[in-house]
């Protein structure tokens, strides 16, 4: 057998071995030179948008000196199982440790394992610091050596108690007992105790605060060690495991300060951000112990404003929860956030949930809540990107089933309206307004479920989106920072700026570490984020958030999530908007007895508190209207159904001439219906020849002519036709056209057809079969329209009137119940 000693091995032995014989060689150190509390580290101050402090983010050394007789057993048997399980058998330097890590330390050829005793850290803590080199090591572990000699291992461990920084600022074990559960040391317990042991070596890592899973997980191990050691029994052991974190943190972390749940999101953000650290440690130490002058940007007249805006809606106890965000859309400057009822409660277990932003999902995305019909205004934006026009009509049943793709999850999509409304047809634009499920189930159909998650994360949405049909109907989950954000991009026309929280950072020494620049995006087309804008004034004004109209320009959308588990009001005027949820943290109806109302709706509570905030936060702003862009228009005939252009087997009556916003008029020609269909002949007698045959060529049918000479009838005229009206025949069937040749005789008045009070498509078409040109007059019979009973896109007079005997071939004009265009 092969005996000799691998290398790596003889290295790390023989660092163990210079490190023993330079304990050895080392002065013993006087009491003169007992380790010292290092110097305090500096205090970050946040602050808000006008430079006032709004809070101390002190992780700068909160401590309170003990004996070791006020700290219980089970918490030095803890720590000791933690972080030094040999510490009453070794004399300050831990052999078998520096071997194991020796061999570590020879692999790499530096010192990256410690196998540091508490005598050690304590060395390390309060006179030689933290540099990983050879000869640091061998001085701590000289040092430690040495004062085993001069002091007990009970007044070792009493200096480390009270030296080691247990993370949220609480150096040593009061200090920590107090900061994490609102206790002294005295009467710490097991799982409390294991809890501590296990933050001292990384107090960031698993901070039961912002990393309760890991914090579990590190309390666990610690227990596991105490079980081993014998510490503790296995009853014990089973029950401390089972035992939640018993976090009290609301006394001590924080004295209270204002806006809590924004300062909340500044350091969350401030501690996932790498520009301020290589690790999450580094991040920690700079804001926590770093000196820092972070300049926020939460107005904090807004922010009560907000706050009180909800406790005056929201009376009771029993109440649900409510969340809101304010942003300045121009700047994305979040100027308020709410982020439940009491960020310092004692009693609230999802005090310290901030449902503003919610909760990270498995994908790293902060999310809350479905988003319900707060999410179609992204259809709508989609919709009319793709030159689908607001007074584009739909059919608006109560309920609808839409067959869905093969191979995805279900072959049909069931969908119903709230309460049962819904019946004939409706503009998008009043599809809209009252919020009809159906219509934009379609809706979603017809522009593609990718196409609206796309305009949905270009608007401002960051949270992984599925791109299923139901998305429309607000199925995803969303946080108001990110809806505040989107709808923003809209009362910008179009200008996507990103949120943000902090303008600025100085560090300890004045020097400048971080500034934002707004970077405004424009993502929509102005045209389109104006269009969008008139429709959810009008949601504001007389839809389904009556509620939340203040008497000045103001857009928004409702939102009411299945079973009503949640419900949103998001709104904005020029200069500013707000996102407001209303619901419980954990998903339930919000349906009576459990509230005191029938139902919580988008339109009730969430609108009544925009309402209630957006009255005094625009107090002082100027009133504005959204401006309106210079929007070029382009009239193009397309195939009405499908919103493309006409292909040679498209039937006339789809065929529509539609007023585009420049941009948005469909290019492609439609791929359906792909071959002839079966299309009753029209009428073309009395037409002339040439009129005819355009008008069968419309419909796909050909045409061949025989001439006859008829006395008193018009040359060119057509007399009949072969197969006659109404007969119908195959697209590309030839029509057999008899026509008047030559010597025939002037053109025969016919009677004119009376059109008043038809729709104007069903007027064009009846007048055109019956070989007349028509000319249409968009102008309503009255305003306001409610006066005289007039009925949207219905014809009201024409000239020549009905009855009266007319060329063929003559122009009528007809005057429809509709806006001018432009």
């Amino acid at each position: 057998m092969d005996r000799r000693v691998h290398p790596a091995r003889l290295g790390g032995l023989a660092i163990a071995a210079a490190l023993v014989a330079a304990a050895c060689s080392l002065p013993v150190p006087k009491l003169a030179e007992k380790p010292k509390i290092p110097v305090l580290p500096q205090t970050s101050l946040l602050l808000d948008s006008r430079g006032h402090v709004i809070t101390r983010l002190h992780a700068g050394e909160n401590r309170t000196l003990i004996s070791i007789d006020d700290v219980p057993k089970v918490t030095r048997d803890a720590v000791i199982a933690a972080e030094d399980e040999r510490f009453y058998l070794h004399h300050g330097v831990d052999l078998k440790a520096l071997a194991r890590a020796g061999l570590a330390n020879a692999r790499t050829g530096e010192v990256v394992q410690g196998g540091s005793t508490i005598t050690e850290q304590l060395v390390k803590n309060t006179i030689t610091g933290g540099e990983k080199t050879l000869d640091r090591k061998l001085r701590e572990a000289a040092l430690a050596y040495e004062l085993e000699n001069e002091y007990s291992k009970d007044q070792i461990l009493e200096m480390y108690l009270n030296t080691v920084y247990f993370g949220q600022g609480a150096y040593g074990i009061q200090a920590a007992a107090k900061t994490y559960f609102s206790v002294p040391a005295r009467s710490l317990d097991l799982t409390r105790s294991a809890l501590l042991a296990g933050l001292i070596a990384s107090p960031s890592t698993f901070d039961p605060i912002f990393n309760p899973d890991g914090a579990v997980a590190r309390r666990n191990q610690v227990l596991g060690r105490m079980y081993v050691a014998g510490a503790i029994d296995g009853t014990e052991y089973q029950a401390a495991l089972a035992s939640d974190l018993g976090l009290d943190p609301t006394s001590a972390v924080h004295d209270g300060y204002a806006a809590p749940y924004f300062v909340d999101y500044v350091n969350h953000w401030f501690l996932n951000d790498h520009e301020f650290g290589p690790d999450r440690q580094a991040r920690y130490d700079l804001l926590f112990k770093g000196g820092l002058r972070i300049y926020t940007t939460v107005d904090m007249t807004l922010q009560r404003e907000a706050e009180r805006a909800i406790r005056s809606i929201l009376i009771r106890p029993s109440d649900p929860y409510a969340a809101m965000t304010v942003i300045d859309p121009r700047t994305g400057e979040i100027k308020a956030m709410v982020g439940g009822r009491d960020y310092f409660s004692h009693r609230d277990p999802v005090a310290r949930l901030n449902l503003a932003t919610g909760r990270e999902n498995r994908d790293g995305f902060h999310a809350f809540a479905q988003a319900g019909s707060s999410f179609k205004p992204f259809a709508l934006v989609t919709a009319l990107e793709q030159g689908i026009q607001p007074l584009r009509v739909y059919s608006a049943p109560s309920r609808i089933t839409i067959p869905l793709p093969r191979g995805g999850p279900q072959p049909i999509w069931t969908v119903d309206n709230y309460d049962g409304e819904g019946g004939g047809s409706m503009t998008l634009e009043d599809a809209t307004i009252h919020s009809i499920n159906t219509v934009y189930a379609q809706l979603i159909m017809q522009v593609g479920p990718a196409n609206v998650v796309s305009t949905a994360y270009r608007m401002g949405i960051t949270t992984k989106l599925l791109a299923y049909p139901s998305a429309v109907l607000g199925t995803n989950e969303v946080n108001t920072v990110e809806m505040a954000s989107a709808y923003g991009t809209l009362a910008t026309l179009g200008q996507y700026a990103e949120p943000v929280a902090v303008t600025r950072i100085v560090d300890a020494h004045g020097n400048l570490i971080y500034e934002h620049t707004p970077r405004p995006a424009q993502v929509l087309d102005p045209a389109v984020a104006w269009t969008a804008d008139q429709i959810l004034r009008k949601v504001v004004q007389g839809g389904t958030g009556i509620a939340a109209n203040i008497g000045r320009p103001a857009a928004g959308k409702t939102g009411t999530a299945q079973n009503w588990t949640s419900a949103w009001f998001v709104g904005f005027v020029p200069q500013l908007v707000a996102a407001v949820w209303v619901g419980f943290p954990e998903p339930v109806s919000m349906v009576a007895p459990r509230v005191r109302i029938p139902h919580v709706t988008g339109g009730t509570w969430p609108a009544q508190i925009w309402h209630a905030f957006m009255v005094n936060a625009t107090r002082d702003l100027a009133v504005l209207d959204f401006p309106r862009p210079s929007i070029d228009f382009v009239d193009v005939a397309v195939d009405v159904l499908r919103n493309c252009l006409p292909n040679q087997w498209t039937l006339p009556r789809d065929i529509g001439t539609v007023r585009f916003i420049s941009g948005t008029a469909p290019t492609q020609v439609c791929l359906e219906p792909s071959g002839p269909q079966e299309v009753s002949v029209p009428s073309v007698v009395g037409l002339t020849q040439e009129d005819a045959a355009a008008k069968l060529t419309t419909y796909g049918f050909l045409t061949s002519i025989q001439l006859q000479v008829v006395e008193g009838a018009p040359a060119g005229t057509v007399l009949a036709q072969d197969p006659g009206a109404g007969v119908a025949a195959l697209q590309g069937t030839t029509v057999t056209l008899t026509v008047a040749g030559p010597g025939s005789g002037p053109p025969i008045p016919i009677d004119l057809p009376d059109v008043v009070g038809l729709p104007w498509g069903d007027a064009r078409a009846v007048l055109r079969e019956s070989g007349f040109k028509v000319e249409v007059v968009n102008d309503w019979q009255c305003s306001p329209p409610e006066l005289c009973g007039a009925v949207a896109d219905t014809v009201w007079h024409q000239d020549p009137t009905g009855g009266e005997k007319v060329d063929p071939g003559s122009t009528v004009t007809i005057w429809v119940n509709r806006d001018a265009p432009g």
